[in-house]
């Protein structure tokens, strides 16, 4: 319970952070016209939505299931999440369609580069990176993936800003046209984080597997008592899973030695299956009598 709030605790902190890193790239970006900056800003909104994302995710962990909700509600956090990622497409278009605009007319709409800039995106380029190492820090002391995988998010604003000190540069040479690449370079890093975050949140919303059936058979055939596996089904997320499983036991043992054996088996999954929510397990006499190996698994 400690390190789920510790979590917590890190991940608001960082989102205070990333809030003010993004308003400063924002505000900043259209005072100056610096239309990267406005997309740098747009891409560092992302780090704020996968701080709430994670936010989410551990209260919804420490948020028993309900009556109302008995699988618990890490769908919302998928739900709002892939919500989220759109919106983010929407800011990319209108980035895409400020470039083309200033392509076809580019008079009075370049850049005006001055110190608070280059103060800007370079004071966010430290803190970025400052908390990529922190977050990485605090990661391996809690054992969070959660941690881990936001970590190398974050290092990510660190590169989209590389791309907009080059535009600051570009415009101070009067290179105006590094601007419109340098955005169009954001605009492909939102696009891949928004791609990145349906694509990750997609899987519990539609059931998808989050074990493999085999692996899961091969731990359950070591529990002495189990003589084969099948119909090994998951689904859920990866920080909260759940199986269900038939498992084929000798019809000789009364249904108490069934039912203790069905208990290690779950136990021991649990054991070793990092995030395992719940395991139901169903007993069945074998069908077959056979010593070659396990039972199907699908």
């Amino acid at each position: 319970m400690k390190a789920f709030n510790k979590t917590q605790f890190i991940l608001f902190q960082i989102f205070g952070i990333n809030l003010c890193i993004s308003l400063a790239k924002l505000i900043c970006g259209f005072l100056t016209n610096t239309l990267s900056m406005v997309a740098d800003g747009f891409h560092s909104i992302l780090d704020t939505i996968a701080n709430l994302v994670g936010i989410a995710g551990v209260t919804a962990s420490l948020r028993p299931p309900d009556d109302k909700y008995p699988y618990g509600h890490k769908k919302f956090e998928a739900l709002a999440a892939i919500a989220i990622s759109f919106m983010m497409f929407t800011a990319s278009l209108h980035v895409f369609t400020e470039v083309i605009d200033r392509y076809i007319q580019p008079e009075g709409k370049h850049p005006e580069v001055g110190l608070a800039s280059y103060i800007v995106i370079i004071g966010s380029m430290i803190v970025s990176y400052l908390v990529h190492k922190y977050e990485h820090k605090q990661a391996h002391a809690l054992d969070s993936s959660l941690l881990e995988a936001d970590a190398k998010h974050t290092f990510s604003d660190v590169l989209t800003s590389v791309a907009v000190l080059a535009a600051l540069i570009g415009a101070h040479f009067k290179l105006y046209f590094v601007d419109a690449l340098a955005s169009l370079c954001v605009v492909c890093f939102i696009l891949k984080g928004g791609y990145e975050i349906i694509i990750s949140h997609m899987g519990p919303l539609v059931d998808a597997a989050v074990h493999d059936p085999k692996s899961i058979a091969e731990i359950a055939l070591q529990i002495p008592g189990v003589i084969g596996v099948h119909k090994v089904r998951s689904r859920g997320a990866k920080d909260q899973s759940y199986i269900d499983m038939h498992i084929e036991v000798s019809g000789d043992i009364t249904i108490k030695e069934g039912h203790k054996i069905a208990v290690i088996v779950e136990q021991t999954l649990k054991e070793k299956l990092q995030g395992l929510f719940e395991v139901s397990v169903h007993l069945d006499e074998p069908t077959v009598k056979s010593v070659d190996g396990p039972a199907e698994t699908g």
